[in-house]
């Protein structure tokens, strides 16, 4: 695995590509959760692979009477790889709030320093240690100056629940704000980006210019596209092609959307989500792809598809 040096970040060694852990807690289509066993596998295969840094958050879970889900299974999944905490960077999110009803969730957000400062000792709990960075997942726009947001998530960082702070789903005025506030000390930014959406792009090439990790989540566009990411964006998949005649290695389309977004920046790393080994190898390899300035250039001009998998009602 290539890795990265962000020092905002942390001081280990960052692999080129992550692994996002959601789908290890989310049901399947008959209802079911993935056997406990098999998620903590994947996941050390995928630590095994060189996809070191790994993404959860509070909300992961089947359903909110499970808040915390993820962040156990990821937390057992630390603890018991034989490779050993010290070698992993691991990063939680919280912000999002989400309740039982009694017609399915309640969701919310909160910014306040009381529910902040709770929800990462919650977070340190469930994972069993004190994570790489915790980052604040969605903001509340309504609820206070995004400033006073930012200072209750610096009290995490204060009360000692994690060394280093970010923040995710965020426009450019909020990066600048953040930044600001911390006094240049804001670790990483989670914004959605994948062929599929590249709204914010000027978000990505800020964190980039701080040496800021940038995190894309959903890097393959989520859901089914993800599967048929070479038949929607069509440029990837010709890029692939190309990749594979030059290489004499086959390259997907994923791939080459992996290897594509590694290009924009010397401290993004994407974090695709996967439930199967395959997957996690295939996603390992896109780090060793290089692609070409024409090749990103085409790819960078290539049409995009709908609008964002979490629309922001609060924008």
């Amino acid at each position: 695995m290539r890795h990265l040096s962000i020092p905002l970040l942390t001081d280990k060694p960052v692999p080129a590509i992550g692994v996002g852990a959601m789908p290890l807690s989310n049901p399947r289509a008959d209802g079911t959760l993935m056997p406990h066993r098999e998620a903590i596998a994947v996941l050390h295969h995928a630590f095994e692979a060189g996809m070191t840094l790994v993404d959860t958050a509070d909300i992961y879970a089947p359903d909110g009477h499970n808040v915390g889900h993820n962040e156990r299974l990821v937390g057992e999944a630390v603890s018991t790889w034989s490779g050993g905490r010290d070698n992993l960077v691991v990063i939680t999110k919280i912000g999002i709030v989400r309740t039982a009803g009694v017609d399915g969730d309640d969701w919310g957000r909160d910014g306040s320093r009381d529910y902040l400062l709770g929800a990462a000792a919650h977070s340190v709990e469930c994972l069993g240690f004190v994570p790489d960075a915790i980052l604040l997942h969605r903001v509340n726009r309504e609820q206070q100056p995004f400033s006073t947001t930012v200072e209750n998530l610096l009290a995490v960082r204060e009360a000692g629940f994690a060394p280093r702070v970010g923040i995710g789903n965020v426009h450019l005025g909020e990066c600048e704000i953040a930044w600001d506030v911390s006094a240049g000390t804001i670790a990483a930014v989670e914004n959605e980006h994948s062929p599929r959406y590249r709204d914010d792009s000027d978000v990505l090439a800020w964190a980039t210019a701080h040496g800021i990790a940038y995190l894309p989540w959903s890097p393959l566009g989520g859901g089914d596209d993800a599967a048929r990411l070479g038949a929607l964006y069509p440029e990837f998949a010709a890029v692939a092609a190309e990749v594979t005649e030059e290489s004499g290695r086959a390259a997907s389309a994923q791939q080459v959307a992996l290897a594509w977004l590694s290009a924009s920046g010397g401290s993004v790393v994407p974090i695709p989500a996967f439930t199967r080994t395959a997957t996690a190898d295939s996603s390992a390899a896109a780090a060793h792809i290089a692609l070409s300035a024409a090749q990103v250039a085409r790819l960078d001009a290539s049409p995009t598809g709908p609008s964002s998998l979490f629309p922001d009602d609060e924008d």
